[in-house]
């Protein structure tokens, strides 16, 4: 008997009740025009963590720009196709960002990671937007 299938849900369902979720959201519509913004501000916020990734030099960086990579891939992934969980995966999405933000900012001094750490920002709010 696999056990893997059972245990992920486990962990699924785990997670979204640690946010407050139900496994069983309604559908909440979403602004179209916020949700055009947080798609375009996540898909640029993407382009400048790989490139941030690509000069790297800053393990800190590295990792913070990883987890807003996969982060904002699923939040785009989420709103195209209008799942339910969307303003919830825009809330994780936001601390994502904030975190790369934030790290990134320590090394300004760079123009790559300057770049990231506005591109997260923008992102950052407009997620924060859309979860409201």
């Amino acid at each position: 008997m696999n056990r893997i299938p059972l245990i992920a849900a486990l962990i699924l369902c785990l997670g979204l009740s640690f946010f407050g979720v139900s496994t069983q959201a309604a559908e909440t519509k979403m602004d179209p025009v916020a949700k055009e913004n947080c798609i375009k501000a996540c898909n640029e916020c993407l382009r400048a963590c790989r490139e941030c990734l690509m000069h790297g030099g800053c393990p800190a960086c590295d990792k913070t720009c990883l987890t807003c990579i996969e982060t904002c891939r699923a939040c785009v992934a989420m709103m195209e196709y209008d799942s339910p969980l969307a303003k919830e995966m825009c809330k994780v999405c936001e601390e994502a960002c904030k975190q790369c933000a934030a790290e990134c900012n320590k090394c300004a001094d760079m123009p790559h990671a300057k770049r990231c750490a506005e591109a997260c920002k923008k992102c950052e709010d407009a997620c924060k937007a859309l979860a409201k």
